[in-house]
């Protein structure tokens, strides 16, 4: 009897540990009870399930662009790229592209690459444009839009340089160098006038157009020379389209109404010729063998010029190399006390016309050529074309002193000036019709045959009957 209750005993404990197994298997397993058996049940063993994870695919690596692309560009430009080292550097990047340099003057791509786009067929992969001309051909049709490439690109570039690229909410071009204005100074010509030749001395000498006239005046009474060389005949404009720049202005407005004969752009053309009235300009024409004899004078020098900061490596490398630590660099003068000292002039850019067949190698070249701090500050290096992407001025470059300019830091100018220079309307899809008939204005009121008023509503009445525009 004690046994078969013993045996019953057993079957009941059993049984519990047989329920206490399948509750731990289907819920929270309750406060642990000592089992009054030697035998332990190990639940966890029984219902353990072993989940093995499949490893995560490895990222699939991009596969470079490979090919063959042709670039257009002119001589000095494509020098940059190749001299700078930075042509090497892609090649090493990327291997399995092949860079055709065609080498064609600025005249050259602007009657070849609308013809090209025009018909379709004939186009490079790759072609350097400058900002004056961008507008014409992104009205023109036929480039790829680049507006998904450039997003990580828009806040890093000149704000300004965005304005020609743009048509309709798209962008079709990738700024390279940009072309702040500042005032070249001869300051062996200001000692000799006995006026101040360190740089900040000057900026406050020039500080308005109205000051600028005085200045040279003093230049002229003390030593001779002439202030700066302003051709009458064969004026083209482009110290006026500087004027016009700095002050917002152009030849039409945001509305594209033509503001050629506006009292602002006629008050600056009158601003212009009281230099011519004074008798203290050059009557030179820029880019003749004059206007480089003049820059590059010991004895009978140009007192100053008013350009872009490009100018700077043209002075110190093939137009007056002989005249290092004699020139000094300031800010240009306002159009009036307090306003912006700071126009464009100039500045490029690079564009891939739709018809080709290597976008993504042609779009591997631009990003890394002008889309990178290293390549474009090597380029800048060599070249002094100050880079439109501003990531790069926090460079030791740009505060190196400079022999050519008495060891001023002139770079940081050319920084500082050109995160100032305003959205302004003198380059456009007209451009090259509106410029022109603004420079045979010019012409007509510099010598004497027109007053600045009647020769710019002339300009502008032609320009309304050629574009169309109001």
């Amino acid at each position: 009897m004690l046994r078969a209750r013993t045996l019953k005993l057993a079957s009941v404990l059993l049984l519990g540990a047989i329920v206490l197994s399948l509750l731990a298997a289907c819920g929270p397993a309750p406060t642990p009870t000592p089992a009054p058996t030697a035998t332990p049940v190990v639940v966890t063993k029984e219902v353990q399930v072993v989940v093995t994870a499949t490893p995560a695919p490895k990222p699939t690596a991009i596969p470079k662009p490979t090919g063959k692309i042709t670039v257009w560009g002119w001589k000095a430009a494509m020098d940059v790229i190749r001299n700078s080292g930075v042509l090497a550097d892609f090649q090493a990047e990327y291997p399995d592209i092949k860079v055709e340099i065609v080498e064609y003057s600025p005249n050259d791509v602007y009657q070849k690459l609308p013809l090209a786009l025009s018909a379709g067929t004939g186009a490079p992969d790759v072609s350097l444009v400058e900002n004056s001309h961008l507008a014409q051909f992104v009205n023109l049709g036929g480039l790829t839009d680049l507006t998904d490439r450039l997003k990580p690109y828009m806040d890093k570039m000149n704000k300004y340089k965005w304005f020609d690229a743009e048509k309709g909410g798209k962008y079709y071009a990738m700024p390279w160098d940009s072309g702040p204005v500042v005032f070249y100074y001869r300051r062996d010509v200001f000692k000799k006038a006995g006026l101040a030749d360190d740089p900040d001395g000057v900026s406050k000498l020039v500080a308005t157009w109205d000051d600028y006239l005085k200045t040279c005046k003093t230049i002229k009474e003390k030593t001779g020379a002439d202030c700066f060389s302003n051709n009458k005949a064969n004026n083209y404009g482009r110290l006026y389209e500087m004027m016009l720049w700095q002050q917002g202005l152009g030849y039409y407005n945001d509305k594209g109404q033509v503001t050629v004969d506006s009292p602002e752009n006629i008050a600056t053309l009158e601003k212009m010729g009281e230099f011519w009235k004074a008798n203290v300009t050059s009557d030179q024409l820029e880019w003749t063998d004059g206007w480089y004899a003049e820059l590059a004078s010991l004895d009978k020098p140009i007192a100053t010029i008013v350009e872009a900061s490009w100018m700077g490596v043209f002075l110190k490398t093939w137009i007056a190399p002989g005249t290092a630590g004699k020139w000094g660099v300031a800010l240009m003068p306002a159009m009036k006390a307090g306003q912006v000292r700071a126009a464009n002039d100039g500045g490029s850019t690079f564009v891939i016309p739709e018809q080709s067949k290597m976008k993504d190698a042609a779009w591997a070249f631009i990003e890394f050529c002008l889309g990178r701090d290293k390549s474009q500050l090597k380029m800048f290096a060599y070249s002094d074309f100050i880079p439109s992407l501003e990531t790069t001025y926090s460079d030791a470059l740009f505060i190196e002193p400079d022999s050519f300019f008495g060891g001023q830091v002139a770079r940081k100018i050319y920084a500082d000036v050109v995160k100032q220079v305003p959205k302004a309307y003198v380059y456009g899809p007209y451009y090259s019709q509106m410029n022109g008939f603004v420079a045979t204005a010019i012409q007509k009121y510099a010598t004497g045959k027109a007053s600045a008023t009647d020769a710019l509503k002339e300009a502008a009445t032609a320009i309304r009957q050629q574009t169309g525009l109001k």
